[in-house]
C-alpha cells in the first residue's frame, strides 16, 4: 500500500525526493549545456520546468497509484496517466515555456504556436522523462510488496492452517483463529459463547476471552452444529454450558442472553424445547 505524502515526509523520505530532483536538474542541465556551453542557463531552465514535472510525478504517485494501480485497474491507470500528461503539457508546461522560459532564457527560439500538435507531443515527452524513474521504482516496489505479502500469507496458511478444525490424539477438537499476527489454537469444548461486535467477535472461554477480526457467521461455520446454536443475530452459544432456558432468554455462564424472534424455531428444534 502506498504511504501518504505526510507519512513520507515524517519518515524523512522527502530527502530522497530532494536528492532525486537535484540530480535530475543537474544531469539534464549539463546534458543540454554541452550543446551551447551555457550550463547555468540550462540548469535554470530545468529548475523552471520543475512545477509541471513535479505535479505529474506526485499526482501519479499519491493519487493514480493508490486509486487505480493498487486496485489492479491497470487500464484505468494508463488512461488516467495519459490524460494527466496531456493536461499538464497544455495547461501548465506550455504556458510556462511560452510566457516565462522562452522570453527570459531562449529569446531567439522560434515557436510555431500554442496548440501545434507536434509541440504538445514534444512537451509531453519532455515532462514525462521526469516521471519514469519514480514510476518505475514505485511499480517495482508495489509488485515486490504484493509478492512478499502473498508469500507470507501462503506460508502462514501452510504452517498454521488458519480457520481450520483439527483433531488431536486425545480426540479433542480445536479451531485455529488468527489473532493479531499469530494463530491461536482454541479447544472447542472451552468455548462458552461467541458474541458479534460488528466486524469483530468476542469469544468467551471457560477461563478467559479473546477478540478476533471475523464475522459471527464465519466462526459458526467452523463449529459443530450439534454443539453450538445460534439464538440471536449477535450470539452463538455452546449448549453444554446452558444453565436455564425460557421462551425469551437463555442463561449461560451466569449471563442472560435474549432469544431472537428469528431464531426461536431453531432453538426449539436443537434444544428440544416446548412450544413458546
Amino acid at each position: 500500500m502506498n504511504q501518504s505524502f505526510s507519512e513520507h515526509f515524517k519518515s524523512k523520505f522527502w530527502l530522497k525526493h530532494v536528492l532525486y530532483w537535484t540530480a535530475f536538474v543537474l544531469f539534464f542541465g549539463f546534458v543540454w549545456g554541452v550543446s551551447d556551453d551555457n550550463y547555468l542557463r540550462n540548469i535554470l531552465i530545468q529548475i523552471c520546468c520543475l512545477p509541471s514535472r513535479m505535479l505529474l510525478v506526485y499526482v501519479t504517485l499519491f493519487y493514480l497509484f493508490p486509486k487505480f494501480f493498487n486496485q489492479k485497474k491497470y487500464f484505468s491507470f494508463f488512461v488516467s496517466y495519459c490524460v494527466l500528461v496531456a493536461l499538464i503539457s497544455v495547461f501548465v508546461q506550455r504556458p510556462l515555456f511560452l510566457y516565462f522560459i522562452q522570453p527570459n532564457f531562449l529569446p531567439g527560439f522560434k515557436n510555431s504556436g500554442f496548440f501545434i500538435l507536434s509541440e504538445i507531443v514534444n512537451t509531453a515527452l519532455d515532462i514525462n522523462i521526469a516521471a519514469m524513474i519514480p514510476i518505475a521504482y514505485t511499480y517495482l516496489t508495489t509488485i515486490e510488496n504484493l509478492q512478499k505479502n502473498n508469500s507470507e500469507l501462503n506460508e502462514e496458511n501452510k504452517l498454521l492452517k488458519e480457520d481450520s478444525v483439527i483433531q488431536d490424539n486425545n480426540d479433542e477438537s480445536y479451531i485455529n483463529l488468527k489473532i493479531d499476527k499469530s494463530v491461536r489454537k482454541i479447544k472447542i469444548n472451552d468455548i462458552v459463547f461467541v458474541e458479534s461486535l460488528r466486524n469483530y467477535c468476542r469469544i468467551k472461554l471457560n477461563d478467559s476471552e479473546i477478540t478476533v477480526l471475523k464475522t459471527l457467521t464465519s466462526i459458526q461455520e467452523l463449529l459443530p452444529e450439534s454443539k453450538f446454536v445460534r439464538i440471536h443475530r449477535s450470539f452463538l452459544i455452546n449448549k453444554d454450558n446452558i444453565t436455564s432456558v425460557s421462551p425469551s432468554k437463555i442463561e449461560i455462564n451466569h449471563m442472560t442472553i435474549p432469544v431472537g424472534r428469528k431464531y426461536k424455531d431453531e432453538v426449539k428444534k436443537k434444544m428440544l424445547l416446548v412450544d413458546f
